[in-house]
């Protein structure tokens, strides 16, 4: 198996723990050369923080933990809330409902685990695929003659 980078940091369950987990994500992936993942991760992980801000006590901290490997990213939230989160229908005009169907459109993968030792909770993951690149070099997609022969 493939040596995985992984951090965990504590945010308490507030109105701001989206925003700082948007950044810490930012940071550590960035910091781990995987940039191409920055983007979706930081919309992904405010979504399910989001939703773990609103359904956990205030009182309860929320876990965020990042795994790196070489094709893929884990991102998961955990919380002191047995509440799961549901793809629900959601009309035009709602204001909300709609953060875990980015996550399911978004991610390679996503589930919900109950918190180890039978403790209260869960912990919303979800997966990005690390992007395929080209097996074909770039030099050789630029030649005329590679031109004609994928026209």
């Amino acid at each position: 198996m493939a040596e995985a980078l992984t951090a965990r940091f504590d945010l308490p369950a507030n109105a701001r723990a989206a925003g700082r987990a948007r950044r810490l994500v930012n940071e550590l992936l960035s910091t781990w050369g995987r940039e191409e993942d920055a983007e979706v991760a930081r919309l992904l992980v405010s979504e399910v923080v989001t939703n773990a801000v609103r359904y956990t006590r205030s009182d309860d901290p929320l876990h965020v933990q990042v795994v790196a490997q070489k094709d893929r990213v884990r991102i998961a939230v955990g919380d002191g809330s047995n509440t799961h989160p549901v793809l629900r229908t959601v009309r035009d005009d709602d204001e909300s409902g709609r953060g875990m169907h980015l996550v399911a459109a978004l991610a390679s993968e996503w589930g919900v685990d109950k918190s180890a030792n039978d403790s209260p909770g869960k912990h919303v993951w979800f997966e990005l695929a690390a992007p395929v690149h080209p097996r074909v070099p770039v030099d050789a997609v630029r030649s005329p003659t590679a031109f004609r022969l994928f026209r």
